[in-house]
This record gives C-alpha cells, structure tokens and sequence, in this order.
C-alpha cells in the first residue's frame, strides 16, 4: 500500500475472526473503497497437528497469529477511519471495540506496525520457521523468525511451536508459530 497507511486493529469475539474480515470488505464495498484504499485481514500462522488414527501423517493448518484480532490496513487517517467505519464498528455485534494508544491514537504505533510487517514478511501469514539448539541458544536457518530469534519466550519442540512476544499498544502480547528444531547439539 502507498505511504502514508496506517492499521487499525479490532478486538473480535473469539472465532469470529474470518467473519468480521468479510464483512469489514462488504461494509467497504457499500461505501466504494477499493482493496488499494481499505484491506481487512487477520494475520495467520501454521499450526502443526499429529493426525488421528485413520488420517495419514502429520500436517500443518492455519489458524488466526492473534485469536480475537483483526487489523484493517488504510490510507484513511483516524478521523476518515472512525467517520466511514464508526456506525460499523457499534452496531456489529462481533465487534468488542477499537483498540487504540494513548487517548488520541487508534492506529497501531509504526514501530509495531514495522515489526510485525517483518515478521509477516509481505505476507498475511508467519510462515513456519527451521531452526537448530546449540545449548542455551537457539539458531534459526529459515522461516518467518530468522533475524527474530530474541523474541522467542518459549519453545515446544514436541509439538513444533514457539512462543513470542511482540510489543502491541503499549503492553506485551504472545503468539504461538510455527518452529520446527531439526537438531539439538
């Protein structure tokens, strides 16, 4: 999208995330914005599942990065946002609320716009990540978290994942991603 652009982010009923992505687009469609303008989306990461007995192998499904958020990228500045989506926002019944920063700001801060673009890595998912232990550290060879390797809290070699931590409004927030250690040393 075309500088300047801003996210706003929505905190949504559990489940309901994929829902409120559509009918945000709908609402957007009504009022003539174009995807170039207003584009909804709930950022994904891959979860890996163990099959049950009459399934073959092990896979991995995507599922919401941030259950119960959904993040609208515009051109539209705050007072446009809340102007064209504000009667949306109350009478969605999905919707909890806006979120926002500070008294003034609804959009996410850039600085945690940036880290999550680059954890996303122009994409609307974290793609799983490849990765070794050398003792206390760990070392990832490939994926959505290379280079990212601080904001790893906790690693689950059994089922695959990581959890980070990533700085959102002020506070800390954690998600699970996909991390497969293929060594241990």
């Amino acid at each position: 999208m075309q500088e300047p652009y801003y996210w706003y982010v929505f905190y949504v009923r559990t489940g309901k995330e994929n829902r409120v992505v559509q009918d945000i687009a709908r609402f957007a469609d009504t009022k003539g914005f174009t995807a170039q303008v207003i584009e909804p989306f709930c950022p994904q990461t891959e979860t890996y599942y163990r099959a049950a007995r009459n399934w073959a192998g092990k896979h991995y499904q995507k599922r919401p990065l941030f259950a119960s958020y959904v993040f609208v990228e515009t051109r539209l500045d705050q007072k446009s946002f809340l102007t064209e989506f504000g009667s949306f926002v109350y009478s969605s019944q999905d919707i909890i609320r806006l979120l926002s920063s500070g008294k003034d700001n609804i959009a996410l801060p850039d600085n945690e716009r940036q880290r999550l673009e680059f954890l996303l890595r122009g994409k609307r998912y974290v793609e799983r990540s490849v990765g070794f232990i050398n003792g206390d550290t760990v070392t990832i060879t490939g994926g959505a978290l290379m280079g990212c390797e601080g904001m790893i809290t906790y690693i689950n070699r059994h089922n695959r994942y990581a959890e980070i931590e990533l700085d959102m409004f002020g506070g800390k927030t954690k998600a699970r991603v996909a991390l497969e250690i293929v060594e241990k040393k």
